[in-house]
């Protein structure tokens, strides 16, 4: 399933729907030449001061911190599923040596809704039930599930899964409604004869 959400071509969400942003500032440029993320930038360029001031928000919150890294992508990827975020669904957060720190195995289990799945360490399947209750409906979070969850993470560990959670619900819903594809370019179909 994992491959099967990678691409643009498989999702009905709109494509961009603001004209795109062509001329950057130098410093976003050189951003956009670095990562390959036109797209990205081309809508959210439009008020470049809002982007680059999420991403000294995002990066630091993301690839700090006190939370594995693994455990904040299991949880983007399950808001992402549920977002329907096709940016979120493409791109993986990788660790110093640049490879993913989820394996497809997991991407699959965790985007087919598999969060008790014992390849995931307690910790991970804690987080992953907090991430489902409060991305599905936050009304609903309550004080056992914050005790269940603290019972794997200190309160500093619980915040800023937290502030994680919430961000990328609600950027990737953004992201959703402004047609941002994925970063990982479609396969080419086979031609049939």
């Amino acid at each position: 399933m994992a491959e099967d959400l990678r691409s643009v071509e498989v999702c009905s969400i709109p494509a961009p729907v603001l004209d795109p942003v062509t001329v950057f500032d130098p410093e976003t440029e050189a951003i956009v030449a670095r990562t390959g993320l036109r797209t990205f930038y081309g809508q959210l360029g439009h008020a470049p001061e809002a982007i680059n001031g999420w991403m000294s928000f995002y990066q630091p919150l993301v690839s700090g911190g006190r939370v594995e890294l693994r455990t904040k992508e299991l949880c983007r990827l399950r808001v992402a599923a549920r977002n329907g975020c096709l940016f979120c669904l493409g791109g993986r957060f990788r660790g110093p040596d640049g490879e993913a720190v989820v394996s497809d195995d997991d991407v699959d289990a965790v985007l087919g809704g598999r969060l008790e799945d014992l390849r995931f360490s307690r910790r991970e399947r804690a987080a992953l039930r907090w991430t489902e209750v409060f991305r599905v409906d936050h009304s609903t979070v309550d004080a056992a599930l914050i005790a269940a969850t603290l019972e794997h993470f200190s309160e500093a560990e619980f915040v800023e899964l937290a502030f994680c959670v919430a961000q990328f619900t609600g950027m990737g819903q953004l992201f959703a409604v402004l047609g941002i594809p994925s970063p990982v370019p479609a396969e080419p179909q086979p031609q049939s004869v």
